[in-house]
């Protein structure tokens, strides 16, 4: 067995420099966010538009496949009707208007934190131990849902900064990595 491991470790060093390519790629991605934030934010909103589409209809499924067996499921499947409603209608807004696309993601942000609040209350009265941190994170949303609304030309531009260091730090960590695996695969050859 640990031949086997060995032979897997051996194989998967090999190819060091796939993850060396992917954390140079990454840098390269955060640079343009930074440098290009009007596109980086187009490509966000176009992320969002599919994440409420896709995500209001699997909630939608959620909640009536499991009617029966959820007390109050009706929050949820009105959760995925407004997602849904929200993609739509990012879908037949022009590109061009992100304000209008923030304003959507900001009332849809408050929309899932007052149905936090809510679960937590449920969860509450049904004694499960924890409640109190849905609670704490739906009014930590609430909180944030109010920032964007009435700044959104702040949380656009802090959204697409936070894209941008995330994808250079993991781009650091991917070719720190490759460095690592390269080292590995050289002690292994020997």
């Amino acid at each position: 067995m640990n031949n086997e491991f060995l032979d897997t470790v051996k194989r998967t060093v090999k190819y060091w420099w796939v993850s060396l390519l992917l954390g140079i790629f990454a840098i390269i991605l955060g640079i343009a966010c930074m440098f290009m934030p009007g596109s980086a934010l187009v490509a966000l909103s176009i992320l969002f538009v599919i994440g409420f589409v896709v995500g209001g209809l699997l909630e939608i499924i959620y909640a009536i496949s499991n009617k029966d067996s959820i007390k109050g499921w009706g929050w949820t499947l009105a959760s995925g009707i407004i997602s849904l409603i929200f993609g739509i209608l990012l879908l037949a807004t022009p590109i061009g208007t992100m304000g209008v696309m923030l304003f959507f993601v900001g009332f849809w942000i408050m929309f899932q934190s007052f149905w936090s609040i809510g679960t937590s209350i449920d969860l509450s009265t049904a004694g499960v131990k924890g409640w109190g941190w849905v609670l704490a994170f739906g009014i930590l949303g609430l909180i944030l849902s109010f920032i964007l609304i009435t700044n959104p030309v702040f949380t656009a531009g802090f959204v697409v900064y936070l894209l941008a260091l995330t994808l250079l730090f993991y781009g650091i960590v991917r070719i720190y990595y490759s460095i690592r695996m390269k080292s590995f695969y050289n002690k292994i050859k020997e």
